[in-house]
């Protein structure tokens, strides 16, 4: 996992740094960095003719990370420009790169190099940039590499100027700042590589912890086992699913396809007489669980809370339910036991806030957790929400003493204790009708596999194995998201019918 800093604490120790190793180390260190990112962009070798490397440069030491970048590009073989875009640059780094056979002009008469430039590399600001600040205007669909962060975006804040320099990928030093994954900065960034420069950080308590890819890969690990393969159907997780309604009947089977994909060993679904027949053909996988079969498995429960021997390890609540019109007796009983529940969409209206003795993960959007808020006792609005969202979720997650993943460009999970961690860089388009019910299947599939929750028997999932696993659907979801994207427009439909191949990159 990646710790996540804030602003002040960045500052902090880049600033001990350099009066340990020297700003000129420092950015020659970062320009290394810089330049290869900027050549795997270009995937040129031996470099294609007409290949021109442009760099945005302002003052201070970001434009000295720069120029030192372009200088060793000259030194490869590739033409590089440079355009000044302040009154005055790192005069040394200048030197430098004009000694490699660079040159340097002023932005204003630079528009010619700017539309023919293969990539730009954007060296302006880095955490210098205050809002207002003077942005040049660059070619629509330019490949961009932002150097630090993109100019435009608030460090601290995540806020973006409507003039930022939207990046394609971000290459950023020392440590993942908070304002690259609040707010704008995941629309902002792009790819983020973190570049560390062997900074010490120690005493530095980081605010959160970004699961990327490789994390998650790792946290699935956790609990495998080679002789996972020998498993029958009920060992490999039989997920129970209480869902759809006459007026929402679609959600049920967007989160049973979706658990189906992953590779559920079973499927078990509570659904009304009218939706029943419509999951029978879109999921003829699933088996039917009604009332009295629900109070069965609560009561072998009881002996096998999870894992073998469990009739139903865990469960999913919500996906269109009619909140008017629920099935309140089922779902209550499954409150009250102690196996793990992913409760969504309608199921976040009828769960009770306070003390609790079973593993939840609440998954609401803003709105949603402006509403379980509201429950609560609690007034905050959507605004206040994105500008403290860990702050916010925390609050949720003490008051329903449960795991909270608050979904959004940037998910942030948060447990009652007050530990975090952050899911960030997928794909925009996840924002469409269906979406997050395919996250519900993904993460109630995860939930009801021993060999990933690590328990069996009477044992209850950690909080802070619901976080990871929660954490571990996000990226596979963003994962499913980002290969949609790549072949067209996302739906939901098209997200599960992508999972197996994603399921199988992790590892299943």
């Amino acid at each position: 996992m990646i710790p996540v800093y804030s602003l002040a604490q960045v500052r902090s120790v880049e600033a001990q740094e350099i009066s340990r190793r020297s700003d000129t180390a420092l950015m020659k260190q970062a320009a290394s960095a810089l330049a290869a990112e900027a050549v795997d962009m270009l995937g040129e070798q031996p470099v294609a003719p007409g290949t021109l490397v442009v760099g945005l440069i302002g003052p201070g030491n970001n434009g000295g990370d720069g120029l030192y970048a372009l200088s060793q590009l000259e030194d490869q073989g590739y033409a590089t420009a440079a355009l000044q875009c302040a009154s005055s640059v790192h005069s040394e780094a200048l030197s430098v790169y004009e000694s490699a056979g660079g040159r340097i002009q002023p932005l204003s008469k630079g528009t010619e190099t700017l539309s023919k430039a293969t990539l730009i590399i954007d060296a302006l600001y880095g955490l210098g940039y205050r809002s207002g600040a003077e942005l040049p205007l660059i070619p629509r669909n330019s490949r961009v590499l932002a150097c630090d962060l993109p100019s435009g975006l608030d460090p601290e804040t995540g806020v973006a100027d409507d003039k930022v320099l939207l990046a394609e990928r971000t290459v950023t030093f020392g440590a993942m700042k908070s304002g690259l994954l609040t707010g704008d900065g995941p629309l902002a960034t792009g790819d983020i590589t973190v570049v560390p420069l062997d900074f010490d950080f120690t005493g530095q308590a980081p605010q959160t912890n970004l699961v990327d890819k490789q994390a998650a890969l790792e946290l699935l690990d956790a609990h495998r086992s080679w002789r996972d393969a020998g498993r029958h159907k009920y060992q490999r997780g039989v997920l129970g699913l209480i869902a759809g309604s006459s007026l929402y009947p679609g959600a049920a089977q967007l989160t049973a396809r979706a658990a189906v994909n992953c590779g559920i060993g079973l499927l078990r679904t509570h659904v009304p007489e009218d939706v029943a027949a419509l999951l029978a053909v879109a999921v003829p996988e699933t088996v039917p669980l009604d009332d009295d079969q629900i109070r069965e498995a609560l009561s072998s429960a009881r002996r096998y809370v999870h894992g073998r021997g469990a009739k139903i390890s865990a469960w999913a609540i919500g996906p269109g339910l009619d909140s008017r019109t629920p099935p309140t007796g089922a779902i209550a009983e499954v409150f009250a036991s102690r196996q793990p529940a992913v409760i969504d969409a309608s199921g976040l209206e009828l769960v009770p806030a306070g003390p609790s003795e079973q593993p939840r993960v609440l998954t609401p959007h803003a709105k949603e957790l402006r509403m379980l808020l509201r429950r609560a006792g609690v007034t905050v609005t959507i605004e206040e929400i994105a500008a403290a969202p860990i702050r916010w979720t925390r609050w949720a997650a003490l008051a329903y003493n449960a795991v909270v993943l608050l979904k959004g460009p940037t998910n942030y999970i948060v447990a009652p204790d007050g530990s975090s961690l952050v899911v960030s860089h997928t794909a925009p388009q996840l924002a469409t009708a269906g979406s997050g019910d395919v996250l519900t299947g993904i993460l109630g599939y995860l939930l009801s596999d021993s060999s990933l929750t690590g328990v069996n028997g009477v044992q209850t999932v950690s909080n802070r194995r619901m976080m990871e696993l929660a954490a571990c659907a996000a990226v596979i979801h963003g994962e499913a998201g980002r290969a949609a994207a790549a072949c067209g427009t996302v739906n939901a439909s098209r997200l599960i019918e992508l999972l197996p191949g994603v399921m199988k990159r992790f590892g299943f």
